[in-house]
């Protein structure tokens, strides 16, 4: 046999599923019914029924003939199935088989899933965006605020020429391209005095050899 079925999930919920021998047979009888409409011996055997006997069913599952009567007199009680019998074998329906086992069903499920998934997935974009955009709000909020009190930081260092000290700031308050970092919170280590005493050092080198240049360049 070629093909498949359609099991839905709700048939957890389904009053014999925990029941193994009705559980057993009525999904066999599922997966034997036709999925379409044949002849048998001359009698028309419609879509969602097959023809088989007790004993043929119990040769099938490794279940006991009266575990097979009692399953299926349990399936026919609560309308799961129609059972007729003759003298030669039994015929048997599966009620509702349509509306469980019909490919238009299946692509309908399956749509409606999609519908659902992009819903929740547009749902979560919209929601993702949104946080994206708060936190950007609360990172822009906070580095506004880290960039003032960096800049009253070192700007306590009164000893030193306002021109150093905002050259200073300058350079180590750039940001980064996110605008989320300064330049001197990417070092592990940074003490804004010891940084300012090699800043200061620096420049006086680099005024140094400055004028070296200029007096070497005029001598020549």
């Amino acid at each position: 046999m070629i093909g498949h079925v359609i099991l839905h999930r709700d048939v957890m919920e389904w009053e014999w599923y925990q029941n193994s021998n009705v559980f057993r047979l009525y999904f066999h009888l599922i997966l034997k019914a036709n999925f379409k409409d044949k002849k048998w011996q001359g009698q028309l055997i419609k879509r969602g029924q097959l023809i088989t006997s007790i004993s043929h069913l119990a040769s099938e599952l490794m279940i006991s003939v009266q575990s097979i009567r009692t399953a299926l007199s349990k399936l026919d009680d609560s309308n799961n199935i129609v059972l007729k019998s003759t003298n030669r074998f039994t015929l048997i329906t599966i009620v509702n088989y349509n509306k469980y086992q019909t490919a238009k069903s299946y692509i309908n499920k399956q749509h409606n899933n999609q519908v659902t998934n992009n819903q929740h997935s547009n749902n979560k974009q919209s929601t993702t965006t949104k946080e994206r955009n708060n936190n950007n709000k609360v990172n822009k909020e906070k580095i506004e605020a880290r960039l003032v009190k960096f800049k009253k930081q070192v700007f306590e260092y009164s000893k030193y020429d306002l021109k150093i000290l905002k050259s200073f700031y300058d350079y180590w308050s750039e940001l980064n391209v996110n605008k989320t970092k300064m330049r001197f919170e990417k070092d592990e280590f940074f003490e804004i005095e010891k940084r300012l005493e090699k800043w200061v050092a620096n420049e006086k080198l680099n005024f140094k050899q400055a004028n070296n240049k200029a007096k070497l360049l005029t001598n020549r």
